[in-house]
């Protein structure tokens, strides 16, 4: 609301980022806290605030790409389309943008984990120092992003697996990947240096850490909803946890229920 008030910027359309910056918070703290606009909303309107109902182009144009995507796949998005949705200019979109890519970047950032992670491992090093408990917070906070919110996700891999060549593996080779390599690759290299981990390639490493979870977590909507069991999140993120550090952990740093 001060940040709000200081800049004349409905609520509404205050980014997680500013909120962060002004709370003197890391934005993946405000996430966990806040967890959805409309909660955020809520708690405004409960601290007799307004948070306004004006929702601006970049906004409004991200749920536009998002639908777009959730409904008819990556490949059904484009400017155009979104700014028959948004019923904007598409100067407006491309102002807010860049391009197409651009616009996927930004419905990735909101409904994909690794913003996350990268606040979490730039905002504080101690959880990450020792292996086993940096693992943890990493799928923690993997599982927590988006156990309820694969239908992005789910578009995307749909996208990369049909088309080899298409925007979504585009996308995921030139945009995703070498984020990972800097903020986890980094990470991992650090425990590498440290006789944590086993001194294995970051093309081997990578994978074997993100699949298991991002394949659990982009089956876990479907298992439930065949009305199968699955497991609860502290199971899920220690069992995630215990496998990797028990295949990668230096024998001095394995989890002692694997040793």
């Amino acid at each position: 609301m001060a940040e709000a008030e200081a800049t004349g910027t409905p609520v509404a359309e205050l980014s997680l980022d500013r909120i962060a910056r002004r709370a003197g918070l890391s934005r993946s703290t405000v996430y966990r806290r806040v967890r959805t606009r409309r909660a955020l909303d809520e708690a405004v309107r409960a601290a007799g605030g307004d948070p306004g109902s004006r929702i601006g182009v970049r906004e409004r144009a991200i749920a536009a790409a998002t639908e777009l995507i959730v409904a008819d796949g990556v490949a059904a998005l484009t400017v155009d389309a979104v700014t028959r949705r948004v019923g904007c200019a598409a100067t407006s979109v491309y102002a807010a943008f860049g391009d197409r890519e651009g616009l996927l970047a930004a419905v990735f950032d909101r409904h994909a984990p690794l913003p996350v992670v990268e606040d979490l491992l730039a905002a504080d090093s101690r959880p990450f120092a020792d292996f086993e408990s940096g693992v943890r917070a990493i799928y923690t906070a993997v599982f927590d992003s988006v156990a309820d919110d694969t239908a992005v996700l789910q578009a995307l891999f749909a996208e990369i697996l049909a088309k080899p060549n298409g925007i979504g593996t585009q996308f995921f080779r030139e945009r995703i990947l070498p984020r990972i390599a800097s903020t986890v690759g980094a990470w991992l290299d650090e425990q590498i240096s440290a006789g944590r981990c086993v001194n294995l390639p970051l093309e081997l490493l990578i994978p074997l850490l993100i699949a298991p979870i991002s394949v659990h977590l982009l089956a876990r909507p479907r298992l439930i909803a065949a009305g199968q069991a699955v497991s609860d999140r502290h199971i899920v993120v220690e069992a995630m946890t215990s496998a990797f550090c028990g295949a990668t952990a230096t024998t001095s740093h394995r989890p002692t229920s694997t040793s």
